[in-house]
Formats: structure tokens, sequence, C-alpha cells
């Protein structure tokens, strides 16, 4: 489970093959970044990329759920998050309901 998040994320970039590969590794960097800054420091956090949207080469709009483990109750925080990537930096993100119905399509696919 430690490896999930990880996979999740690899195997979404093989999907979507018109993401450069040093663009790959930032936008993993740049989500990590971005869940380490909700939970205070030294959390026991994780997030799991739900889907993904390729505007174009340079941007990308990913659905996440971010998750926080509480140790001493042992129960977990989500939280879910739309972010805006554009060249591997984040450019915005909106929190949305964990049961938000969202299609990452882009609007040519709709």
């Amino acid at each position: 489970m430690r490896y999930l998040p990880t996979f999740i994320l690899l195997f979404s970039l093989v999907l979507f093959p018109s993401v450069s590969e040093p663009a790959q590794n930032s936008i993993a960097t740049t989500i990590d970044r971005f869940v380490s800054t909700l939970y205070p420091k030294g959390s026991r956090y994780f997030w799991v990329i739900n889907n993904t949207t390729t505007q174009s080469k340079e941007e990308i709009i990913i659905d996440i759920n971010a998750s926080l483990r509480n140790l001493s109750d042992k129960t977990l925080t989500e939280t879910r998050f739309l972010l805006l990537v554009v060249q591997g930096e984040l450019m915005a993100a909106q929190k949305i309901p964990l049961d938000a119905n969202v299609d990452c399509r882009s609007e040519e696919e709709v």
C-alpha cells in the first residue's frame, strides 16, 4: 500500500504519453510539495491520483485525494483537490467534495 500512489502516478503517465519525461518527475514532486503543505510537518500522509487530463504538452489537470493518517486514533482524514499544473509548476488548486462527480476529459473528448 505504501507504493500505491507512486504506482498510480506512473500508470497514469503511461496512459498520457504527451507529458514529457522531465515533466513526469516534476509533476510527482509538485503534487507532493502541495500535499505536504496541507498537513503539519512530520505527518504521515499519502495522495492518490483519481484522474488526469492533458490540455497540452505543458498543461495537466489532476484530480487527487490526499489523506492524513492520524496515529493517535488510527483514522484517515481525506481531502480532494483539482490541481492545475503548467510546465511542472502548480498554478491553481481547488478543494472539492470527496463525492464530487468530476469529468477531467478535455472539451474535444466530450
